[in-house]
């Protein structure tokens, strides 16, 4: 029986003693009984409503507590268990694969930390086009595995994309503690 299959069951045991019938047989309790008292009947319902609270939030007690944000840290184990597709990706799917390895309270690198600092290592240019700026792979963008595509937004206007091949991600990977550190 799960915890919240015993609480459930807690709760129907609660409920018809605060309604005077013995849980175990399903007969009425005795008027003389201290659980028919007035005082004890009330608590036993506050307790009731207390275990349906739970039972509604998943059998947790209270309110949940979002714990504090810490700054991006990654271990050795988890660089480690990042996917790498065969499939080139877009940064922000990768980036979502960094955040599935990181501890609950970690806060992920951002895409733009990683972007910034493709540009600043020479991997990847940027360039604007009708005051818009992007960024581009250079040769040695190109030489690790970045990739720019044409694509074109659901409104059908054109863009280009960063793709980034299964190397480019192994490079990412590779380097994240430096592009960490040196983006903060």
């Amino acid at each position: 029986m799960t915890e919240l299959e015993t609480m459930q069951r807690a709760k129907t045991y609660i409920d018809k003693l605060a309604n005077g019938i013995d849980p175990l047989t399903d007969e009425a309790i005795r008027d003389d009984s201290v659980i028919n008292n007035v005082r004890i009947s009330r608590c036993l319902f506050y307790v009731s409503g207390v275990l349906e609270k739970a039972i509604a939030n998943g059998g947790e007690f209270g309110k949940k507590y979002i714990l504090a944000q810490l700054p991006f840290t990654i271990a050795e184990y988890q660089l480690e268990k990042i996917h790498i597709s065969e499939e080139p990706v877009g940064i922000s799917v990768f980036v979502k694969r960094i955040a599935d390895v990181l501890e609950e309270n970690v806060k992920n690198i951002p895409a733009t930390h990683i972007t910034s600092w493709l540009c600043q290592n020479g991997y990847l240019a940027e360039e604007t086009v009708n005051n818009k700026k992007r960024k581009i792979a250079t040769a040695k963008g190109e030489a690790i595995g970045i990739i720019t595509i044409d694509g074109a937004n659901q409104s059908g206007l054109p863009y280009k994309k960063n793709v980034y091949t299964a190397n480019a991600q192994r490079f990412i990977v590779s380097n994240l503690v430096k592009i960490a550190e040196e983006t903060v």
